[in-house]
């Protein structure tokens, strides 16, 4: 899927820059899925941070397990999902229980494919990739590389639907 300029506000940059320079000290922020960066990124910024995770192998200490987010989601005033949460099928449920947030964001390479249908239940965001470099990407997938390891062959994008 190519996203078009002429449909989306599109920022280069990373998801994390984008989100800590839009939430204030006095909001609750829920993260759907254990994402470091973005957790260290928040810690200290805001008024209490929530963290629901579904793997038991990514739980820490601060992780609360997926099923608390039926208490807890509709309390936030800022929602992050991973992506995963599409493959998993939860986003559904996750966006509902999300539906008072003020801002609501998406983030994972494979967010970027379906935007129309997540800003179509309220998501603000969605932060993905744009390939720059397609056959170097390619072979990161194909030996089993992540986030970390694709940077090079990407840059990373917020987008926005346009009003």
């Amino acid at each position: 899927m190519v996203l078009s300029e002429d449909k989306y506000a599109i920022e280069e940059g990373n998801f994390v820059n984008y989100i800590v320079a839009r939430v204030r000290t006095t909001d609750t922020v829920a993260v759907v899925g254990n994402m470091k960066p973005l957790l260290d990124a928040l810690r200290g910024r805001v008024k209490r941070l929530y963290v629901f995770e579904r793997s038991p192998s990514l739980f820490e200490d601060y992780t609360l397990p997926d099923t608390a987010c039926e208490e807890l989601l509709p309390e936030a005033d800022v929602v992050v999902v991973t992506g995963t949460a599409i493959a998993n099928k939860t986003i559904d449920r996750v966006l509902e229980l999300s539906r008072g947030a003020i801002e609501i964001g998406v983030v994972g390479p494979s967010a970027g494919i379906v935007p129309d249908p997540l800003f179509k239940r309220g998501v603000k965001v969605v932060s993905t990739i744009r390939p720059v470099d397609a056959d170097r990407l390619l072979q990161i997938i194909e030996e089993g590389g992540g986030t970390p390891q694709i940077k090079p062959a990407v840059k990373f994008i917020n987008v926005r639907p346009k009003t």
